[in-house]
């Protein structure tokens, strides 16, 4: 039986962060019911860990989003479905030969993992998720021509990462 603290933590931090996580997935996840299923397991994976948190370790708010942004990273990881990337990013190369496989795919996930956070929410946002780097911007709060820069900078470090495999 669940401690009746426990139930009432959880139920507080439910109504606290449900809004918050399911803006921060909504913004990364085209579909809404695969983001709905992505928070709901955020929150079983906090409530499970729940009698685990430290507080010394980090702010609940933090330990939140990492779950939330480590649900995220698990879910690009293992989804199986195939991502039109630009020609640019593979140089000389069929795209379908080097990614389309589940095996490339772990390693585009791998090498998406090493990007800086912000570039990989923009890879993540422009050719996952479909938006226009200027609508990607618009979602990250950042300018537009900030927006080109990272863009670039991330499938030059893609590109490169993924000439190594």
């Amino acid at each position: 039986m669940i401690d009746s603290n426990l139930r009432n933590r959880q139920e507080q931090l439910y109504l606290e962060y449900k809004e918050k996580v399911s803006r921060y997935i909504s913004g990364k996840i085209a579909n809404p019911q695969e983001a709905e299923d992505l928070v709901s397991s955020v929150f079983v994976k906090v409530f499970s860990a729940l009698p685990d948190f430290d507080a010394r370790k980090a702010s609940i708010s933090t330990w939140i989003y990492t779950i939330a942004r480590n649900t995220l990273i698990d879910y690009f990881r293992t989804a199986r479905q195939h991502y039109e990337l630009p020609e640019e990013l593979v140089s000389g190369e069929q795209v379908e030969e080097r990614l389309l496989g589940s095996e490339q795919l772990d390693e585009l996930a791998d090498a998406l993992l090493k990007l800086a956070p912000k570039e990989r929410d923009l890879v993540i946002l422009h050719y996952y998720s479909g938006h226009t780097l200027k609508a990607a911007a618009q979602r990250m709060g950042i300018s537009y021509s900030y927006a080109k820069f990272l863009h670039s900078r991330a499938l030059k470090e893609l590109r490169g990462r993924l000439e190594h495999v």
